[in-house]
Protein backbone atom coordinates (compact mmCIF):
# COMPACT_ATOMS: atom_id res chain seq x y z
CA UNK A 1 0.00 0.00 0.00
CA UNK A 2 3.08 2.26 0.71
CA UNK A 3 3.40 2.14 -2.80
CA UNK A 4 0.46 3.70 -4.43
CA UNK A 5 1.04 6.75 -2.40
CA UNK A 6 4.56 7.06 -3.64
CA UNK A 7 3.66 6.53 -7.37
CA UNK A 8 0.88 9.30 -7.21
CA UNK A 9 3.26 11.76 -5.70
CA UNK A 10 5.57 11.06 -8.52
CA UNK A 11 3.23 11.76 -11.26
CA UNK A 12 2.09 14.88 -9.72
CA UNK A 13 5.76 16.27 -9.42
CA UNK A 14 6.40 14.81 -12.88
CA UNK A 15 3.36 16.90 -13.64
CA UNK A 16 4.08 20.11 -12.34
CA UNK A 17 7.54 19.66 -13.74
CA UNK A 18 6.05 19.40 -16.91
CA UNK A 19 3.95 22.46 -16.43
CA UNK A 20 6.86 24.77 -15.13
CA UNK A 21 9.15 23.52 -18.72
CA UNK A 22 5.65 24.54 -20.89
CA UNK A 23 5.29 27.63 -18.83
CA UNK A 24 8.64 28.94 -19.36
CA UNK A 25 8.49 27.50 -22.75
CA UNK A 26 5.29 29.71 -23.81
CA UNK A 27 7.09 32.69 -21.91
CA UNK A 28 10.07 32.53 -24.24
CA UNK A 29 8.19 31.76 -27.43
CA UNK A 30 5.79 35.39 -26.32
CA UNK A 31 8.94 36.88 -26.05
CA UNK A 32 10.22 35.66 -29.33
CA UNK A 33 6.52 37.05 -30.69
CA UNK A 34 6.99 39.90 -28.99
CA UNK A 35 10.47 40.46 -30.96
CA UNK A 36 9.60 39.18 -34.40
CA UNK A 37 6.38 41.83 -34.33
CA UNK A 38 8.57 44.67 -33.27
CA UNK A 39 11.26 43.61 -35.82
CA UNK A 40 8.07 43.89 -38.35
CA UNK A 41 7.08 47.22 -37.64
CA UNK A 42 10.26 48.69 -37.84
CA UNK A 43 10.93 46.95 -40.93
CA UNK A 44 7.47 48.89 -42.24
CA UNK A 45 8.21 52.19 -40.39
CA UNK A 46 11.96 52.09 -42.72
CA UNK A 47 10.76 51.47 -45.96
CA UNK A 48 7.95 54.53 -45.44
CA UNK A 49 10.88 56.17 -44.32
CA UNK A 50 12.69 55.31 -47.30
CA UNK A 51 10.00 55.22 -49.62
CA UNK A 52 9.13 59.20 -48.56
CA UNK A 53 12.89 60.01 -48.58
CA UNK A 54 12.85 58.90 -52.11
CA UNK A 55 9.83 61.00 -53.21
CA UNK A 56 10.98 64.12 -51.10
CA UNK A 57 14.33 63.87 -53.30
CA UNK A 58 12.54 63.63 -56.47
CA UNK A 59 10.92 66.64 -55.69
CA UNK A 60 13.87 68.21 -54.60
CA UNK A 61 15.91 66.95 -57.85
CA UNK A 62 12.79 68.15 -59.90
CA UNK A 63 12.63 72.32 -58.20
CA UNK A 64 16.63 71.97 -58.71
CA UNK A 65 16.40 71.11 -62.52
CA UNK A 66 13.50 73.56 -62.86
CA UNK A 67 15.62 76.50 -61.48
CA UNK A 68 18.69 75.22 -63.00
CA UNK A 69 16.91 75.47 -66.71
CA UNK A 70 15.56 79.09 -65.50
CA UNK A 71 18.70 80.59 -64.41
CA UNK A 72 20.81 79.61 -67.40
CA UNK A 73 18.26 80.69 -69.98
CA UNK A 74 18.85 83.83 -67.97
CA UNK A 75 22.79 83.67 -68.57
CA UNK A 76 22.42 83.03 -72.04
CA UNK A 77 20.17 86.16 -72.41
CA UNK A 78 23.05 87.99 -70.27
CA UNK A 79 25.64 86.22 -72.69
CA UNK A 80 23.97 87.55 -76.07
CA UNK A 81 23.12 90.87 -74.45
CA UNK A 82 26.54 91.57 -73.94
CA UNK A 83 27.23 90.30 -77.83
CA UNK A 84 24.51 93.12 -78.70
CA UNK A 85 26.50 95.95 -77.16
CA UNK A 86 28.46 94.56 -81.04
CA UNK A 87 31.54 93.39 -78.73
CA UNK A 88 33.52 90.48 -80.31
CA UNK A 89 32.64 86.61 -78.43
CA UNK A 90 36.18 86.70 -77.28
CA UNK A 91 36.59 89.72 -75.08
CA UNK A 92 33.02 89.12 -73.75
CA UNK A 93 34.46 85.78 -72.93
CA UNK A 94 36.90 87.37 -70.98
CA UNK A 95 34.47 90.05 -69.72
CA UNK A 96 32.06 87.08 -68.50
CA UNK A 97 34.88 84.99 -67.56
CA UNK A 98 33.78 82.65 -69.52
CA UNK A 99 35.14 80.63 -72.34
CA UNK A 100 34.74 81.20 -75.72
CA UNK A 101 33.27 78.21 -76.14
CA UNK A 102 30.66 78.42 -73.55
CA UNK A 103 29.61 81.94 -74.84
CA UNK A 104 28.43 80.43 -78.40
CA UNK A 105 27.18 77.74 -76.42
CA UNK A 106 25.16 80.24 -74.64
CA UNK A 107 24.24 82.33 -77.88
CA UNK A 108 23.18 78.88 -79.51
CA UNK A 109 21.34 77.80 -76.13
CA UNK A 110 19.13 81.41 -76.17
CA UNK A 111 18.20 81.39 -80.05
CA UNK A 112 17.33 77.10 -79.75
CA UNK A 113 14.84 78.43 -76.61
CA UNK A 114 13.81 81.56 -78.41
CA UNK A 115 12.53 79.50 -81.61
CA UNK A 116 11.28 76.53 -79.21
CA UNK A 117 9.06 79.12 -77.84
CA UNK A 118 7.74 80.37 -81.22
CA UNK A 119 7.57 77.28 -82.62
CA UNK A 120 5.26 76.04 -79.59
CA UNK A 121 3.29 79.42 -80.06
CA UNK A 122 2.81 78.48 -83.48
CA UNK A 123 -1.22 77.15 -84.09
CA UNK A 124 -1.67 74.39 -86.28
CA UNK A 125 1.38 71.26 -86.60
CA UNK A 126 5.09 72.11 -86.64
CA UNK A 127 6.93 69.26 -86.59
CA UNK A 128 10.41 70.85 -87.35
CA UNK A 129 12.76 71.51 -84.69
CA UNK A 130 15.24 74.04 -84.01
CA UNK A 131 17.76 72.25 -81.66
CA UNK A 132 21.20 71.79 -83.35
CA UNK A 133 22.74 68.60 -83.54
CA UNK A 134 24.61 67.31 -80.38
CA UNK A 135 28.09 67.11 -81.78
CA UNK A 136 27.71 70.74 -82.47
CA UNK A 137 26.67 71.86 -78.91
CA UNK A 138 29.09 69.41 -77.30
CA UNK A 139 32.26 70.45 -79.38
CA UNK A 140 31.22 74.23 -78.55
CA UNK A 141 30.91 73.51 -75.34
CA UNK A 142 34.48 72.41 -74.64
CA UNK A 143 36.10 75.38 -76.24
CA UNK A 144 37.01 73.52 -79.18
CA UNK A 145 38.66 76.08 -81.75
CA UNK A 146 37.93 73.73 -84.83
CA UNK A 147 34.25 74.61 -84.03
CA UNK A 148 35.15 77.92 -82.88
CA UNK A 149 36.66 79.33 -85.66
CA UNK A 150 33.78 78.28 -87.93
CA UNK A 151 31.05 80.38 -86.22
CA UNK A 152 31.42 83.42 -88.08
CA UNK A 153 28.16 84.79 -87.40
CA UNK A 154 27.14 87.96 -86.01
CA UNK A 155 24.40 88.57 -82.99
CA UNK A 156 21.58 90.10 -84.00
CA UNK A 157 21.54 94.19 -82.89
CA UNK A 158 18.32 94.37 -80.17
CA UNK A 159 16.58 97.16 -78.94
CA UNK A 160 15.82 95.61 -75.56
CA UNK A 161 16.84 93.24 -72.86
CA UNK A 162 15.69 89.70 -73.10
CA UNK A 163 12.98 88.03 -70.40
CA UNK A 164 11.95 84.13 -70.26
CA UNK A 165 8.84 83.51 -68.96
CA UNK A 166 8.02 81.11 -66.50
CA UNK A 167 7.11 77.56 -67.63
CA UNK A 168 4.22 77.33 -69.34
CA UNK A 169 4.12 81.24 -69.96
CA UNK A 170 4.39 83.38 -72.86
CA UNK A 171 8.06 84.70 -73.87
CA UNK A 172 8.49 88.07 -74.62
CA UNK A 173 11.01 88.04 -77.14
CA UNK A 174 12.57 91.80 -78.00
CA UNK A 175 11.87 93.63 -81.07
CA UNK A 176 15.04 93.40 -83.61
CA UNK A 177 16.33 95.41 -86.57
CA UNK A 178 15.26 94.07 -89.58
CA UNK A 179 11.91 92.75 -88.06
CA UNK A 180 8.89 93.06 -89.88
CA UNK A 181 7.33 94.89 -86.67
CA UNK A 182 10.13 97.47 -86.39
CA UNK A 183 10.20 98.46 -90.30
CA UNK A 184 8.51 101.91 -90.43
CA UNK A 185 8.49 102.29 -94.23
CA UNK A 186 9.68 98.96 -96.72
CA UNK A 187 12.46 100.32 -99.67
CA UNK A 188 12.89 98.88 -102.61
CA UNK A 189 16.18 99.21 -104.04
CA UNK A 190 16.82 100.90 -107.44
CA UNK A 191 15.26 99.50 -110.70
CA UNK A 192 13.48 96.53 -108.64
CA UNK A 193 10.31 98.59 -109.13
CA UNK A 194 8.24 97.02 -111.77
Amino acid sequence: MTQKPRRSSRAVQAREAAREKAARFREREDERLRIAESVILIQDEIDDFDAETERRIAMLRQERDEQLIEKRQKLDALVVEMLDTEIPAQEAAERLGLSIGQVRSSKRSFEQTVSAHALAETPGDVTATAAAPASEMSAEATGDPAVAATDTSAPPAVSESYSFPPPGGSPTVPAQEGSPGSLQVATLPPGSAG
